[in-house]
């Protein structure tokens, strides 16, 4: 098998974008829908993005899908996505999510793709957990120097999932998947967090975080599926190697009929801190 290279680009489309390249071991006789796009309880438009595998030679971003027949829907409502640019499908401004419901994205392609025109992924949007504040903490003495942002908030029991993004003086600097938190409440089930770090920057990276700086900590309340995920392409990002890259069918996305992706849901909050 060749390597196919497919595109996770992360769609906090208000605030900020950006492309990881991920390489999985794919089959490259079978062509592969991959679909990523979020829907949060901030005003939209929310976007999806569709496209497919290409082969790892070949330039340039995916291909993308064109002309395709896209909804979400809840219990009560169903919205139609317009295409505003080739592969690149919006909500309307007013749609939001609410948190407690699920949503399901269902997509019909003009032409087959792995033998299908039709898609769909399901994800239910988690209650949102309130996070009480964040700061920053210098740790001299660690991997040469990091600042790492700690996070504030009662945890209630049971199985819970945090995503977490970051934002100096109004600028992402986690704009790229590799540097996103994601954790689940495994060591701190029920528990007020106490100031666990969630996001950390290193000096010998050039990650400063400067006196004054004002520091935004995004904080999304996400289902533990979607949290396996992220970490599973924060892994393939991070290393990269083949050779212990696990088959492609385990990739934990929630596409039907083989597709590649994620369709995520789940609310978003902001907290802020300046950096003394």
């Amino acid at each position: 098998m060749k390597k196919l290279i497919f595109l996770i680009a992360p769609l906090a489309i208000m605030l900020f974008s950006c492309t990881e390249k991920i390489e999985l071991d794919l089959d490259t006789s079978s062509v592969r829908l991959v679909v990523e796009g979020n829907l949060t309880d901030l005003p939209g438009p929310h976007r999806v993005r569709i496209a497919t595998t290409a082969p790892y030679y070949a330039e340039g971003l995916l291909p993308v899908v064109a002309d395709a027949e896209v909804t979400i829907n809840d219990s009560d409502t169903t919205v139609i996505l317009t295409e505003q640019e080739p592969g690149d499908y919006y909500t309307p401004v007013g749609f939001v999510g609410e948190p407690g419901k699920t949503y399901t994205l269902e997509i019909r392609l003009n032409e087959e793709i792995a033998g299908t025109k039709d898609y769909t992924a399901i994800a239910m949007m988690p209650l949102k957990i309130p996070t009480d504040s964040c700061n920053v903490k210098y740790e001299p003495d660690m991997y040469k120097g990091l600042w790492q942002i700690r996070w504030y908030a009662q945890d209630p029991p049971g199985e819970n999932a945090y995503l977490f993004r970051a934002y100096r003086n109004g600028e992402p600097v986690t704009d790229s998947l590799s540097r996103w938190g994601a954790v689940d409440d495994q060591f701190f089930d029920g528990n007020y967090t106490m100031g666990i770090g969630v996001l950390y920057f290193f000096k010998n990276r050039n990650q400063y975080i400067y006196e004054g700086d004002s520091i935004t900590l995004e904080v999304c309340n996400i289902t533990e599926e979607y949290q396996h995920f992220v970490m599973y392409l924060k892994e393939e990002v991070q290393s990269n190697n083949p050779l212990f890259s696990p088959p492609a069918a385990n990739v934990p996305g929630n596409i039907s009929n083989g597709g590649l992706g994620y369709f995520a849901v789940y609310p978003v909050q902001y907290v802020r801190t300046i950096y003394r």
